[in-house]
């Protein structure tokens, strides 16, 4: 993955931060910058990483609240028209600050589309949070995708973070801007590690309890010991 990232971007990191600058650009895009905010939170773009909570946020907005999706969320550029959420932070960004947490993703250019095989990758949870009036909402991702399999919602669980392949046409995810997928997809940041991700006519989106389309939410993901990927 050290490889991957060398070919994704340079962290230009600002004072005070200890984290890694030597971090080479691709051609012909814009470095990021890393930001040191208030309580040690950081910034890369407009994802913010806390290293102490080991989360990762990404702002977000209700992008479909009905019928089949594929992605729990993609770039506003992507593929909308199958996504429960979209974002207009760039997936590279997202990358990065996952990385600066210590996911090692694999980049691979497959993933077992076979059911019965694990993924490989790092161990994380997907939860969607959003504010109604006053108050703070918060529901993991999962409860906001309707599994025709089981008939029911999505199993509650942990997803995995298998980073994204690096194609000829250049970082997978940032061309694609598919970021995290329900269906089986080696282009896609995060992937769902459960029964039913070979098959794109399985899910459909529940998102009931979420605001209106277009209303700003974020998504949170949080970086597990690797050990719970045994469980």
């Amino acid at each position: 993955m050290a490889g991957l990232l060398a070919c994704l971007a340079v962290a230009r990191v600002t004072p005070g931060a200890d984290l890694p600058t030597d971090l080479p650009a691709a051609p012909g895009q814009t470095n990021p910058v890393v930001r040191t905010l208030e309580g040690g939170l950081l910034e890369v773009g407009t994802v913010r990483l806390d290293p102490q909570r080991r989360t990762v946020t990404v702002p977000a907005f209700v992008n479909l609240r009905e019928g089949m999706i594929e992605y729990v969320l993609v770039h506003s550029g992507g593929k909308t028209h199958e996504s429960l959420l979209r974002t207009d932070a760039q997936p590279r960004d997202m990358h990065l600050a996952m990385l600066l947490l210590g996911a090692r993703g694999v980049g691979t250019n497959a993933l077992p589309i076979d059911p019965d095989l694990s993924l490989p990758g790092d161990p994380i949870t997907v939860e969607i949070r959003w504010t109604a009036g006053r108050r703070a909402r918060v529901a993991a991702a999962e409860e906001l995708v309707y599994d025709r399999r089981l008939g029911s919602a999505l199993r509650r669980g942990r997803w995995t973070y298998t980073g994204s392949r690096l194609r000829e046409d250049g970082f997978g995810a940032q061309a694609d801007g598919s970021m995290v997928s329900l269906i089986t997809d080696p282009d896609a940041l995060v992937n769902n590690p459960r029964r039913g991700r070979e098959d794109d006519d399985n899910w459909l989106a529940k998102a009931t309890r979420l605001p209106e389309f277009n209303q700003p939410v974020e998504v949170v993901i949080t970086l597990l010991p690797r050990a719970a990927a045994r469980r």
